[in-house]
């Protein structure tokens, strides 16, 4: 068992013994998508978003099974089954989901949507999983046998909600298992080309330096939605006709031209940044956009921001690509707490469906802020971490068994409940 504070022990209990039923209180966030489900498969979906939020150990049927009680549930094969077969829509339901949940923020036209693109990757062990290859991860410098996915999230009124994820598969692969093949910038652009905005809110995209391509800008701007980025260092930029390397008129800029400063309040210490507005310039294969350079508190890199938003002014460029973060705190809250990597199925289709169902339990977690701390979320106040929301569920399922436990006949019927449904440590 783990060691653990008084302030999250009812957390602990409620995980010590096995899920004798669905709580009922959970239910309204799993209604509106029952018709997207045939076969009976809706029961196994909703049970193993709710374990994945909830556990603490690898998220394979296996281990989640085992905190279910199997005199209530079906045989883990058919979880199982659920996972391979899939006679379902993952991409069209999850987004089903993000536009519930934006729905039930009741946004304004001072709100502004953050659409961010991100994609992450996961070694693996394994020799005969689907659509494994080397990929790089720049984190660690190293080219990695395993997985890589692309992300998008919507960030509003400092709400993360997932979005779409979309898992990338090379050429070979794709041949065998009679998928079209798409880049990673393709992938992306698909993300953002389904995304269909509330009327009258505003949206931006986010991405970094490798999406700013002429592919996923096209894709913003068929939508017209206005994305903000980073350019590299190395790329041409044009001023009054002469060519000029972004990196080296940052440099320029930063030594001719007054800096001015500004501040983002942080949960620790503030940000300050440094900036120079450049201006409106041409990019090649970009056309013209708004170019800001800034430094971040006693960083030596010159970050080159460009935004084609017609109205954003520099302050608000820097705050925009500042929220860019939130993608990148949503990677490791999805790997390390729901175990977004944490998988053992071999199959294309059960992978694709475990990252959806993690998604699917982070906007779980994300329903509870939202409902929990609703006038927090309005006031734009900061809401609760996954791992404080997490406890939370827990706390949900434990009041749900309590209540299970009281309308057991008898005191003896109670005890002898407890030493059925306790979990081995």
């Amino acid at each position: 068992m783990k060691k653990v504070t008084n302030q999250n022990f009812i957390g602990v209990i409620a995980f010590m013994f096995k899920i004798v039923r669905f709580p009922s209180s959970l239910e309204n966030f799993f209604c509106s998508l029952k018709t997207e489900f045939c076969f009976g498969h809706f029961k196994y979906f909703r049970m193993l978003v709710l374990l994945i939020a909830i556990s603490w150990e690898d998220k394979n049927i296996t281990s989640l099974y085992n905190y279910l009680d199997n005199k209530n549930f079906s045989h883990r094969t058919r979880f199982n089954n659920f996972m391979n077969v899939v006679r379902w829509n993952p991409e069209a339901v999850l987004a089903h989901k993000a536009y519930d949940l934006l729905s039930s923020l009741k946004l304004t036209k001072k709100d502004t949507i953050y659409l961010t693109l991100d994609d992450s990757k996961k070694g693996k062990r394994g020799k005969k999983m689907d659509a494994l290859g080397w990929v790089y991860d720049p984190m660690i410098k190293k080219t990695t046998w395993g997985h890589q996915y692309v992300k998008a999230t919507l960030r509003v009124r400092n709400i993360t909600i997932p979005f779409g994820i979309k898992l990338y598969v090379k050429v070979k692969d794709s041949e065998e298992l009679n998928i079209e093949f798409k880049k990673l910038t393709e992938l992306a652009a698909e993300l953002i080309q389904s995304f269909t905005a509330p009327k009258g809110i505003p949206v931006i995209v986010l991405f970094d330096t490798f999406y700013l391509c002429p592919t996923v800008v096209k894709a913003c701007r068929d939508k017209g939605f206005p994305f903000v980025s980073v350019l590299k260092s190395n790329r041409n930029i044009k001023k009054r006709g002469k060519k000029l390397k972004s990196g080296f008129y940052g440099s320029y800029c930063f030594k001719t031209r007054k800096k001015l400063k500004m501040k983002i309040p942080k949960e620790n210490k503030a940000a300050i940044f440094k900036y120079v507005d450049a201006g409106w310039l041409e990019v090649s294969r970009l056309g013209t956009v708004h170019i800001i350079y800034s430094k971040k508190n006693s960083e030596k890199t010159i970050l080159c921001l460009v935004t084609d938003h017609p109205q954003l002014k520099a302050t608000d460029i820097i705050k925009s690509y500042d929220a860019r973060w939130n993608i990148e705190v949503f990677f490791k809250d999805a790997k390390q707490l729901l175990g977004l990597g944490r998988y053992q199925n071999r199959s294309y289709k059960a992978v694709v469906t475990h990252l959806h169902l993690v998604c699917f339990a982070y906007s779980l977690l994300t329903h509870i802020a939202i409902n929990g701390t609703c006038e927090k979320v309005i006031k734009k106040k900061a809401n609760k971490s996954i791992r404080d929301l997490q406890n939370i569920l827990r706390r949900i399922v434990w009041y749900d068994t309590t209540k299970y436990l009281k309308e057991l006949p008898n005191q003896n019927s109670v005890f002898k409940e407890l030493s059925r449904l306790l979990v081995a440590a």
